[in-house]
């Protein structure tokens, strides 16, 4: 604003100057807003850096350790986050990142954002996306990619970052949350200042772990923010190795009551008697931004919110209106409906007893399941099993459930062939075996494959609740449940395109798909090769397990 200085003292808060600071007025804010409004509608560029009313002015005001903002799309949160930094810069000790998932999302993301922002106050490197402020006698900011999420605690390893802003959360949180924590261990400085993480986001559903971390705050029957909620400080510990594990509270002493969170403090305190238990417990915000805070896009861009329209599906209704739940591609052969009517069915059994097995002995998961009927009623899972362990486990599963040898199948391609000789009456599960009729499907896997759907989308199978929370561990250390797996695994079945017979997409692009092996979901229907039986069966509780 081009004022003098005459003029500019007149809004100064008297209360701060009778102490000799310099404090303006919330009105004078009010007008550079104005003025920056006008400049934008007239084209022309507004030097005033003020945050909008509203979703802005309140992530300014946030001082939790974690401060995740975003939810509807339009609300200016990248802007935001970046101007956060600002009063940072005066100190030549302060080191600040932004993250970006991918390389290429850099430049064209926040390196982008951050011109108008930093512009005046630093001098720009692109080269190497980095702003040195105040003519190197400030602090630095420097852009990077996370690609490798894994390789976060070797690439930072010692690092001080006084403040992350970590782009596009939801790009790094489909599988887990760790990178939010992961920065935390790094989040700090010697330089004086306040350490603080802000995270841009939109909504997410459940197969999305950001989802189960805001829990919180958003409504289960909506899946919509809970006014109420937004912007409320929440304090934290977390205590274990999962999503599941972080004790909350309203305050710092509720967390710290949570039996497990005061037993790994207590532990973590033993001879530091510089610290308190306060000290150990971490505060998260979450603000929803909101389109119609954002005066100046509204204004200057009348267009936005028909071209975001235009994009169509429920993605869309979900970004605009700020709703956190999943959105089926269309392509997969099972919906989240159909997987959510399967977890809530009435159990389907019938007495009669099978099981089936994903075979694996590597860094995969080798699965095998227990029915009743077309009831789940035990499961278990090995990663990295040795070979000499597998036939034990086996039949220790299989005579606990009361399940036959003969009604026991198995895949028998690669490492499945090893179990022939210890399984002789079981039914082998060849993928490439013929179907029963090849007009319909090329393959047995794509006919029991399709016939599961089928099965699936008329409610023929129901799981054991209990079921769903057991817990698993995969290669890189990272846990998850039963039924966040199966929710992912779905997105692996899919028919090939253009073709006139009924043909499952091959394994190498059912990895591609999900990011691992599916192999949860193949171990489910792999079963209905042996409906596809009459077998001897054996109903549960009658013994004879024909080993």
């Amino acid at each position: 604003m081009k004022a003098t200085k005459a003029a500019e003292e007149q809004y100064l808060d008297p209360v701060f100057a009778s102490v000799g600071m310099r404090v303006f007025s919330y009105e004078y804010i009010e007008i550079l807003r104005e003025e920056n409004l006008q400049k934008k509608i007239q084209g022309k560029r507004s030097y005033n850096l003020v945050p909008q009313k509203g979703f802005q002015e309140r992530v300014c005001e946030a001082d939790a350790d974690v401060v995740i903002i975003g939810g509807k799309k339009g609300g200016g949160k990248s802007w935001i986050a970046l101007y956060k930094a600002l009063p940072y810069m005066f100190n030549p000790d302060v080191s600040m990142y932004a993250f970006r998932k991918y390389e290429d999302d850099v430049k064209r993301g926040p390196w982008k954002s951050s011109k108008p922002v930093f512009r005046g106050f630093g001098t720009a490197k692109e080269s190497s996306y980095e702003w040195s402020f105040l003519d190197g006698k400030g602090a630095t900011l420097k852009m990077e990619h996370l690609q490798d999420l894994g390789k976060i605690t070797d690439r930072f390893r010692g690092a001080e970052m006084a403040y992350i802003d970590l782009e596009e959360l939801p790009e790094h949180t489909r599988e887990n949350v760790d990178v939010i924590f992961d920065f935390l261990s790094v989040n700090r400085n010697t330089a004086g200042v306040r350490s603080q993480l802000v995270a841009t986001c939109n909504p997410v559903g459940w197969s999305n772990k950001l989802r189960k971390l805001l829990e919180y705050y958003i409504d289960p029957e909506t899946d919509t923010v809970i006014p109420e909620r937004d912007g409320r400080k929440r304090y934290m510990f977390n205590y274990g190795s999962d999503i599941s594990e972080i004790a909350w509270g309203d305050t710092w002493q509720e967390v710290y009551a949570h039996p497990k969170a005061k037993e790994k403090i207590d532990l973590l305190l033993l001879g530091k008697d510089d610290l308190s238990p306060e000290d150990m417990i971490l505060t998260l915000q979450f603000i929803e931004g909101d389109y119609s805070d954002n005066k100046i896009l509204q204004a200057t861009d009348k267009r936005y919110v028909s071209r975001l329209a235009s994009k169509g599906g429920a993605s869309v209704v979900n970004d605009m209106r700020g709703i956190w739940r999943d959105v089926d591609s269309g392509t997969s052969l099972l919906s989240l409906d159909d997987m959510d009517a399967f977890f809530n069915n009435t159990e389907r059994r019938d007495g009669t007893m099978r099981a089936s097995a994903d075979v694996a002995l590597s860094g995969d998961f080798f699965v095998i399941y227990a029915f009743d009927g077309h009831h789940i009623c035990d499961l278990d899972a090995w990663r990295g099993v040795l070979s000499d362990d597998v036939v034990p486990f086996v039949k220790h599963f299989l005579k606990k459930n009361g399940v036959r040898e003969d009604n026991f199948t198995y895949d028998s391609n690669g490492l499945g062939l090893w179990l022939e000789g210890y399984f002789k009456r079981a039914e082998k599960f060849n993928n490439k075996s013929a179907p029963s009729d090849s007009r319909i499907w090329n393959t047995l896997k794509s006919e029991c494959a399709e016939k599961f759907v089928k099965a699936m989308k008329s409610h023929e199978f129901s799981i054991d609740s209990a079921l769903l929370d057991r817990k698993f561990t995969d290669k890189k250390g990272r846990s998850f449940t039963v039924k966040d797996r199966l929710v992912e695994e779905r997105l692996a079945l899919k028919r090939k395109d253009d073709i006139s017979r009924f043909e499952i997409i091959p394994k190498q692009q059912m990895k591609d798909e999900i990011g691992h092996s599916p192999d949860f979901i193949e171990g489910l229907f792999m079963v209905m090769h042996l409906f596809e039986h009459k077998r001897q069966c054996v109903r549960k509780g009658f013994g004879a397990f024909g080993y």
